[in-house]
């Protein structure tokens, strides 16, 4: 009998989970426009990857835009009380989360369509790399970066992955913060550290970013299961 009730607990949770999943990609619906199909970003880094973000930080960025911490006038209208629930926030941060990027097109068989080929390719994460000095890049990472991104940049519970990100995006970022055009909340403000970090060595950090896309990450805590 205690097997049997630890079996349907274990069945109602993946049902649960999946009702959940199902809710965020319908929740995600208006956001492929801008961020892509398989929330992989769109216009080569114009608006961000979405894919595999935490949700901790996920769910934190959406509240940012809806209670008008985070300024960014496009975003708005998505983000309102009555378009965005706190059970939208949760369910659409847990369906980005699942989502896998492949570095490289899957094998298919002789026989896939054209459409099937473009399908499989649209799905494979591409980031273009940045000229630098990667030894460096690396060397400033681990230093200022991984503490909260982790030591390849995958991120952690309520820390964005940074590696698989857009250069572009991330650089525009970088200036914002810089600026306190967007405010950083936390216990170590990345307005701080980007205040202290000399513009050649952040090129150097994205391109120590954008050289390691395609190698396994470093064995790191999950970040952000839901």
């Amino acid at each position: 009998m205690v097997r049997w009730a630890l079996a349907a607990g274990a069945l109602a949770a993946l049902e649960a989970r999946a009702q959940d999943l199902a809710s965020g990609k319908d929740v995600y619906g208006p956001c492929a426009a801008c961020h892509g199909a398989n929330a992989e970003g769109g216009k080569g880094g114009e608006y961000p990857r979405l894919a595999g973000l935490p949700v901790d930080y996920i769910i934190e960025q959406l509240k940012g835009f809806q209670q008008r911490r985070r300024v960014n006038l496009p975003m708005y209208p998505y983000t309102e009380p009555r378009e965005l629930s706190e059970r939208d926030m949760k369910d659409v941060a847990a369906y980005l989360h699942a989502i896998e990027l492949p570095l490289k097109p899957p094998e298919l068989p002789e026989t896939a369509s054209a459409l099937e080929k473009l399908e499989a390719a649209q799905k494979v994460l591409v980031v273009p790399k940045v000229a630098g000095d990667v030894d460096k890049g690396k060397t400033t990472f681990n230093r200022r970066c991984a503490g909260c991104h982790g030591r390849s940049g995958q991120g952690k519970i309520d820390f964005p992955r940074l590696t698989g990100q857009y250069p572009i995006y991330l650089q525009r970022q970088f200036e914002k913060m810089k600026s306190g055009e967007r405010p950083h909340e936390g216990e170590s403000s990345m307005t701080d550290v980007l205040k202290r970090v000399k513009p050649e060595e952040l090129t150097d950090v994205l391109a120590w970013l954008t050289s390691i896309q395609t190698q396994a990450p470093d064995a790191e805590p999950d970040a952000g299961s839901p």
